[in-house]
């Protein structure tokens, strides 16, 4: 069996995949991708923790390029134990482009309840079927 190798490209830094042809092929799917989580917070417009500033996390080399980015309140149960199962909404999703920038991510989460919000930033990986593996369990 051929091993697979991989290249990163200096200039862009996305990976690149040598095919049985010799050809060199940039990598969208990359087969390195993990689900993580990029940022979490605790939110409550009751006590002070309204907002949430979401700008440190608009840059370049944030994300993995080819994978998509979403932010979600995993709930209490999650936050305590990342096996449990989430139970909040999701709230905005989008793509990370070429360059590992999160596309379409606001400058902040503002939070109109007034009990926790448990807050992430998550990467999730696009699956050969289409699919996203995301780090939350179930959800």
């Amino acid at each position: 069996m051929e091993s697979t190798k991989l290249w990163n490209d200096k200039k862009t830094r996305k990976l690149i995949r040598k095919k049985k042809n010799g050809r060199l092929i940039a990598c969208w799917v990359c087969p390195c991708c993990r689900p993580r989580v990029i940022a979490s917070t605790i939110t409550n417009a009751g006590d002070g923790r309204k907002t949430w500033n979401l700008r440190p996390y608009q840059g370049d080399k944030v994300g993995l390029p080819g994978a998509r980015w979403r932010i979600r309140d995993v709930g209490e149960a999650h936050h305590n134990d990342s096996d449990a199962s989430c139970s909040g909404s999701q709230y905005y999703a989008g793509t990370i482009d070429g360059n590992g920038k999160l596309t379409g991510l606001p400058d902040e989460f503002v939070s109109g309840y007034s009990y926790n919000g448990y807050m992430e930033l998550q990467q999730g990986c696009v699956r050969d079927d289409g699919s996203i593996e995301w780090p939350c369990p179930n959800g």
